[in-house]
C-alpha cells in the first residue's frame, strides 16, 4: 500500500522529511521515522518520532491510503486492484490537471470528485517550491501566497493609519507629528550595564536583519522617552518600504491590551480587514513555520500582567522566555525597573541584546526645537527655550531628552507671556515642572470659556477643572496598582461628569472603536462599540494617583497606611508616582522618605526628598547618609539631589 496525508500529498517516504507540528507538539523534526500503530481499511494511524530541537518527541499522525504497489495478491484480488489504481491515477491526474490548469473549476455541490482528497471543497494549489507540511491528525491550515501577500498589505494599510505619526499635544490630539522628525539616541548595554556602545536607529536595524544581535532584543528606557515612539517607526518604516524587507509580518503589540486564552493570530486578525479570508489558525500556523519570516515588537512589558518564571500558559510568556518561537525576531520595550526580571536570569541575562534608550541628544533637541517653532513663525522663542533648557541641569537632562516633556515645553513657552517664562526658569524639579504643565492644561480649559483668568468666572472653571481630575484620582492610583492604563468607560460610570470635564482639559482621551468581525467574539460586548478612556501618557495617570495618596494621607490615615504597603516594596516600579506625592506636601514627604531608608537604597531616597524640597525631607536622608559618592554615571537628578542635601545639612550645622 501508498498512503498519503489528509491533504492528498502521496507519501513515499517520511525519512529525513521535515514536518511542522501545532505547538501542543513540538515545532520542528528534523528526522522522522513513521510506523504503524492502528489500521483500519478507511485510515491508518502512525506514531512519528523523531529528533527536534527540544529532543526526542513522538506524535500520532492519521493517514489515508490510496491503491498502489505494495504486498502480494491473489489472481482475482490483484486485478481488481490494478483496474482500481488505473481508475485512481487517471482520477487523481485529471482532478490535479483542472486544479492546477483551470483553478475557477468547481464540481457539483456533494460529488466527491477526486476519491484522495475527502475535502468537496475548493481545491487548494499545490506548488512543488513550496514548503510542503505533514499535517496532524486533527486538522491545521496555511496561508497561501495569495493569503499572506493580503495579509502583508492589510497590515501596512493598518500601520499607514495608526503608526504613521503621534500626538505629543494634549491640547490638541488632531495635531501630530511624523515620525520622521522623531530623533532618538540610542545607546546598546551590555548585560553588567558597564560598557555603553552609542548605535544609530539605522544600524540598530541593520544588525537587527542580519543576525548581529541575538533573536530577543530587549529595549529600556524611562517614561516618555520615546520607547512606543520607535516600536512605532520600526512599523511605519517597514511597511514604507524603508527596512526589513526579507520580513512579511511585523507585529506590533500593545503588552497592555493582552489577555490570556488570545493568541497572536487572533490579535493580529484585530489589525485586517473583515473581508480578510485568513483564519487565526492559518496565521499562527504560518508564523510556526517561517519564524525568519517575522519579526514581534512587544510595546510595554512594564504595564503587562504577566509574570515570567511561573508556568503561564500565556503565548507571549513563552515567547519571552523563549519556549515558544525560538528562531523569530523579537523586539520588547520596558521601563527599567522590570529589566532585571529577564537580565538576572542567568539562562534569559545570555539570550538577550539589552539597549537603553536615551532620548533626544543635544543636536537632536535643538532641532526639534526649532522646527517646533518655525511652523508657527517664532525663531526667537526657539532659541530662548534652548537657552533657558541649557542653564537649568534638572530640566536639561532630566526632562528635555524626553519627546513627551520637550513638546509640553515648547507648547507652554509659546503660549507664556515673558513674565511667565522668567517664573518658569524658577522651576528646579521634575514635579514642580509637571505641576506648572497640569496647571497650564487647567488655564487653557478656562480660557476657554472666560479670557481674563482673574474673573470670577474663570476662577469657577479653574476650580471646576481641579476637583475633576482629584475626582478621578482613585481610579488613577488603582490602575497603576493592578498595571492598567486603559480603561473602559463603563468605570468612569460614577464620575462622568469629571471624566467628561478632564477630556476637555487634556488629561484624559476617549476613543471609540467599532468592534467588528472576528474581534466581536473575543470582547465581551453588549454593543458593537467599545469606548475606551486613558490618560495621554502614563506619567499623567501617576502625577493624577499622587493627589489621591494626598487626599487620603489628610483624610483617612488607614487607607493611607494600606496603600503604602502596596507601593513600598514595589518602589522601583512607583518611582515617578513617589516623586510625585512627596512634592504635594512636607509632611506627606517626610513619611514617604521615612519608610523609603528601610530600602536601602541611597540614590532613590536622594531623589524622593529632592523632590520634596523641604528642609525636614533633606535632614532625615541626612541622617540615615552622611557620605555620597558622585560618579560619571550618577543621573543628573541624583547629582542635584546631593548638591541640594549637602546645602540644607550645612545650613543645619551651621545654625547648630
Amino acid at each position: 500500500m501508498l498512503w498519503t496525508d489528509e491533504s492528498g500529498k502521496r507519501i513515499n517516504s517520511v525519512v529525513s522529511q521535515q514536518i511542522t507540528l501545532p505547538d501542543n507538539t513540538f515545532e520542528r523534526f528534523e528526522t522522522i521515522t513513521v510506523s504503524a500503530k492502528h489500521r483500519t481499511q478507511q485510515t491508518l494511524t502512525c506514531s512519528a518520532t523523531g529528533v527536534s530541537l527540544n529532543g526526542t518527541s513522538t506524535t500520532e499522525i492519521t493517514l489515508l491510503p490510496i491503491p498502489g504497489k505494495s504486498g502480494s495478491w491473489g489472481l482475482v484480488i490483484g486485478l481488481i486492484i490494478g483496474v482500481l489504481v488505473v481508475i485512481a491515477i487517471l482520477v487523481l491526474f485529471v482532478g490535479r490537471f483542472l486544479q492546477r490548469y483551470h483553478p475557477d473549476y468547481l464540481p457539483r455541490k456533494g460529488c466527491n470528485w477526486n476519491p484522495c482528497w475527502r475535502r468537496p471543497q475548493e481545491p487548494q494549489r499545490f506548488h512543488e517550491e513550496e514548503e510542503y507540511m505533514l499535517r496532524p491528525s486533527h486538522g491545521s491550515s496555511s496561508l497561501t501566497k495569495e493569503q499572506l501577500q493580503e495579509c502583508k498589505e492589510e497590515l501596512k494599510a493598518y500601520y499607514r493609519v495608526s503608526r504613521r505619526t503621534v500626538t505629543l499635544n494634549p491640547l490638541n490630539f488632531m495635531e501630530c507629528v511624523d515620525l520622521d522628525d522623531i530623533y532618538t539616541n540610542l545607546t546598546i548595554v551590555d548585560r553588567s550595564n558597564m560598557c555603553k556602545t552609542p548605535i544609530t536607529y539605522d544600524d540598530l536595524l541593520i544588525d537587527i536583519e542580519h543576525g548581529n544581535l541575538s533573536k530577543r532584543v530587549l529595549i529600556e528606557g524611562e517614561g516618555g522617552v520615546g520607547k512606543s515612539t520607535l516600536c512605532a517607526k520600526i512599523a511605519w518604516d517597514w511597511c514604507q518600504g524603508r527596512i526589513l524587507q526579507e520580513v512579511d509580518m511585523v507585529l506590533l503589540i500593545l503588552l497592555r491590551d493582552v489577555t490570556d486564552g488570545n493568541s497572536i493570530g487572533s490579535t493580529m486578525k484585530g489589525y485586517l480587514f473583515d473581508s480578510n479570508r485568513a483564519t487565526t489558525e492559518a496565521i499562527d500556523n504560518f508564523i510556526l513555520t517561517n519564524p525568519s519570516k517575522v519579526l514581534f515588537l512587544f510595546d510595554g512589558f512594564d504595564e503587562f500582567k504577566g509574570k515570567l518564571g511561573e508556568g503561564n500558559s500565556n503565548e507571549v510568556i513563552r515567547i519571552l522566555e523563549l519556549q515558544r518561537h525560538k528562531s523569530c525576531k523579537v523586539i520588547v520595550t520596558t521601563r527599567p525597573w522590570r529589566t532585571n526580571e529577564i537580565r538576572m536570569d542567568k539562562y534569559l541575562g545570555e539570550a538577550y541584546t539589552f539597549i537603553k534608550v536615551e532620548g533626544f541628544n543635544e543636536e537632536n533637541l535643538s532641532a526639534y526645537i526649532r522646527r517646533y517653532f518655525r511652523m508657527r513663525e517664532q525663531d526667537t522663542l526657539a532659541e530662548d527655550l534652548i537657552s533657558f533648557i541649557g542653564e537649568n541641569d534638572v530640566i536639561k537632562f532630566s526632562m528635555a531628552p524626553f519627546p513627551i516633556y520637550c513638546a509640553m515645553l515648547c507648547l507652554m513657552w509659546n503660549e507664556y507671556s515673558e513674565e511667565r517664562r522668567k517664573e518658569m526658569k524658577e522651576l528646579q524639579t521634575f514635579s514642580k515642572v509637571f505641576r506648572e504643565m497640569v496647571f497650564f492644561l487647567k488655564e487653557h480649559y478656562a480660557s476657554k470659556f472666560c479670557q481674563n483668568l482673574q474673573n470670577q468666572k474663570a476662577v469657577k472653571y479653574l476650580m471646576k477643572a481641579n476637583g475633576a481630575i482629584h475626582h478621578i484620582s482613585e481610579i488613577a492610583l488603582n490602575g497603576l496598582l493592578e498595571r492598567i492604563l486603559s480603561f473602559p468607560e463603563e468605570q468612569f460610570r460614577e464620575c462622568r461628569d469629571a471624566m467628561e470635564t478632564c477630556c476637555r482639559v487634556g488629561v484624559l482621551t476617549i476613543e471609540r472603536d467599532v468592534i467588528t468581525g472576528e474581534r466581536r467574539h473575543d470582547v465581551n460586548i453588549t454593543s458593537f462599540v467599545k469606548s475606551t478612556v486613558s490618560f495621554p501618557h502614563k506619567l499623567f495617570q501617576e502625577y493624577i494617583a499622587g493627589l489621591y495618596i494626598e487626599n487620603v494621607f489628610n483624610d483617612d490615615r488607614t487607607v493611607y497606611y494600606k496603600l503604602k504597603k502596596k507601593l513600598i516594596p514595589r518602589f522601583e516600579e512607583f518611582r515617578s508616582l513617589l516623586y510625585f506625592s512627596s512634592s504635594f506636601g512636607n509632611e506627606l514627604g517626610v513619611d514617604i522618605i521615612n519608610d523609603l531608608t528601610s530600602t536601602n537604597d541611597q540614590y532613590f531616597c536622594v531623589d524622593v526628598a529632592f523632590e520634596c524640597q523641604t528642609e525636614m525631607a533633606a535632614r532625615v536622608v541626612g541622617e540615615r547618609w552622611k557620605e555620597y559618592i558622585i560618579l560619571p554615571k550618577t543621573p543628573q537628578h541624583t547629582t542635584s539631589g546631593i548638591f541640594f542635601l549637602m546645602h540644607w545639612n550645612q545650613v543645619v550645622s551651621d545654625t547648630a
